[in-house]
């Protein structure tokens, strides 16, 4: 499982807002409750 901290480094790599809400969609239907978490909270602060 992945925290929040890595979650942002991977995030990171993604250099358009695209490949980002791409990623976010991908990774809502795979992830688990608590994956998910941490994922979307990375996901908030990338985007942002």
């Amino acid at each position: 499982m992945k925290t929040r901290k890595e979650w942002l480094y991977q995030l990171r790599k993604c250099t358009s807002r695209e490949t980002i809400e791409k990623v976010i969609e991908i990774n809502s239907y795979k992830l688990s409750l608590s994956e998910s978490e941490a994922f979307f909270s990375a996901a908030d602060h990338r985007r942002a």
